[in-house]
């Protein structure tokens, strides 16, 4: 059971013709709780029961600071997703920008280079990969060699610029990922 909440944005969207949308999100509480992002960027929980955690007797100001990601499907075509990413500075929208998925914009997909590294580093939020990237990066099949997994340099690379660097430090905590960063040797330039 895929457990989210669902996000009313009043707050201006970069494409007018979503506007009225009811979005989905699994950046917040994920209890089937009910958000709006008012028109001047502030996100506000409303008081409606769910049946995971007990509801704010009002509706309350949500204390935010970091990205979230609103997806809906599209109503236009049916089959495809309309999402976006939306940065939280303090409690208020810092922007909302369009994340644009395989097909739309094809100058959004990153190619490969020559070496078979990403043109493009890892994103903060991520982005959806190509085909040509998914090829050129997955292992053909998952093995185990001596206690490792051979070829898994470049499948972390895959993953980091599909899920995002946000998402793939919280699955390792905070606390992991700083001391993995700190314990590098300075870059050299």
């Amino acid at each position: 059971m895929v457990i989210f909440d669902t996000v009313t944005c009043d707050y201006p969207l970069p494409d007018p013709r979503h506007q009225h949308l009811e979005f989905q999100t699994k950046d917040l509480e994920k209890v089937l709780g009910h958000y709006t992002i008012t028109r001047d960027g502030r996100l506000i929980r409303h008081a409606q029961p769910s049946p995971f955690v007990p509801a704010p007797v009002s509706d309350v100001e949500w204390p935010i600071h970091g990205d979230i990601r609103i997806y809906e499907r599209d109503p236009d075509s049916g089959h495809g997703l309309i999402e976006y990413a939306v940065r939280f500075t303090y409690g208020r929208v810092d922007w909302i920008r369009r994340v644009r998925l395989e097909g739309e914009a094809p100058s959004e997909v990153a190619p490969i280079a020559p070496e078979g590294r990403l043109v493009r580093a890892p994103e903060v939020m991520g982005r959806p990969l190509s085909v040509e990237e998914f090829t050129a990066f997955a292992p053909e099949k998952l093995e185990l060699a001596d206690g490792r997994i051979p070829g898994s340099e470049k499948l972390v690379m895959l993953l980091l610029a599909s899920l995002g660097l946000r998402r793939v430090a919280a699955l390792v905590g905070r606390e992991a990922w700083i001391r993995a960063i700190e314990d590098l040797p300075p870059s050299t330039p």
